[in-house]
């Protein structure tokens, strides 16, 4: 028989650490790494314009079940929707807990006055979210986010209904560019204005900034999209410089002007899985050594300015990314993820050769 279920304001810690416990011996879930995880919902810049409340469910002295509540104020500002979100979402697999948990982040977020919680989120749209609906037997891509088969169910059961889905894309360097991408590409390629480059660590703040600007243009439209601040894109910055390799990056120029760019970076999950969530001394030199071997990779951020569009720089971004990397010897890549309705996006990945892998969904319910 079940414990009574109780849902309560979280400590950091045993928020945390519930993951680790609920996913123990997966062969798939990879965890971040705690201190990172603690930096997100503390002293990220994201709070600087944004609040939240933490809650996890426990049965007896067990820890089942988190969420956190998140009010975005720069969202509400730029959509004027009155939408609060969940995020952190963390579940045994057990209807009521789940119930429980989406009950205690729609009660919080409709007494701050907001009308609609939509989720999961981690916590925007400019981190992790979504949850996966498909592909349960491989490991994610990094920062892109894993759960068991049953989470789709029990959120639709607490009264979530989809919103939107996110789609990733994989290419390996088996794989080739349609006929028509090599005749556009043909014709752009001899276009004097565009002048494709790496991106310059020397002058690494240097181009965030351009990036920050190309990507707040370019997404300005696109559903659930709210401005990246620029404290926020340098602490991204900061994370991504170490592991950044010019090599699977681009900045595309036109007539002297930065038009777009792409960014990829090396599929660290191999390295987090060893270490899972702790610095150990012990895990150091295998994790290391995983690092080194790491041939897969992930592009996590793509733009070009609206002023630049209808000149195939977007073809142009992911042939770049591709051709170069695979010379450096990278072998494969996801590319996540992509609103399910941005058909412009999509039909720049099947033409260069990518397919669709998985699915991510997000939910939302009137308060």
């Amino acid at each position: 028989m079940l414990k009574e279920l109780q849902i309560q304001k979280a400590s950091l810690k045993d928020f945390i650490n519930f993951p680790f416990e609920l996913y123990k011996g997966s062969p798939y879930y990879v965890g971040e790494l705690k201190v990172d995880t603690k930096h997100t919902l503390t002293t990220d810049p994201f709070w600087q314009h944004a609040r939240r409340e933490l809650f996890v469910a426990k049965r007896g002295a067990k820890t089942v079940g988190r969420i956190a509540a998140i009010v975005n104020e720069d969202h509400n500002n730029y959509w004027k929707d009155e939408t609060g979100f969940f995020g952190f979402f963390e579940c045994e697999n057990n209807k009521q807990t789940a119930q429980a948990l989406v009950n205690a982040a729609a009660n919080w977020l409709k007494g701050q006055g907001l009308k609609t919680i939509r989720g999961p989120l981690n916590p925007s749209s400019n981190h992790t979210c979504g949850v996966l609906i498909n592909k349960f037997n491989a490991m994610p891509s990094i920062m892109m986010p894993y759960n068991p088969p049953y989470y789709d169910d029990i959120l639709q059961n607490a009264g979530l209904k989809k919103v939107k889905d996110l789609l990733a894309f994989e290419r390996t360097d088996k794989d080739d560019f349609s006929p028509r991408m090599h005749k556009i590409m043909a014709r752009i390629l001899k276009n004097p204005a565009i002048k494709i480059r790496q991106i310059d660590l020397k002058h690494f703040n240097d181009e965030v900034e351009i990036v920050r600007k190309i990507y707040n243009a370019s997404w300005a439209n696109n559903w659930g999209f709210v401005p990246i601040t620029e404290a926020e894109i340098q602490n991204v910055a900061k994370q991504l410089k170490l592991i950044v390799r010019p090599e699977i990056t681009c900045v595309i120029e036109y007539n002297g002007k930065p038009a777009g760019f792409a960014i990829s970076i090396p599929n660290m999950n191999h390295t987090l899985k060893i270490l899972n969530g702790r610095l150990n001394p012990l895990k150091i030199i295998p994790a290391l050594l995983k690092w080194k071997q790491t041939n897969d990779c992930r592009m996590i951020m793509l733009g070009v300015h609206p002023d630049y569009r209808g000149h195939g720089i977007e073809l142009l971004l992911v042939r770049s990314v591709v051709v170069k990397g695979v010379n450096k010897g990278w072998h494969k890549a996801e590319l996540s993820w992509v609103l399910e309705d941005n058909q412009g996006i999509i039909s720049v990945m099947e033409e260069a050769g990518c397919y669709k892998t998985k699915t991510y969904r997000i939910y939302e319910k009137p308060l």
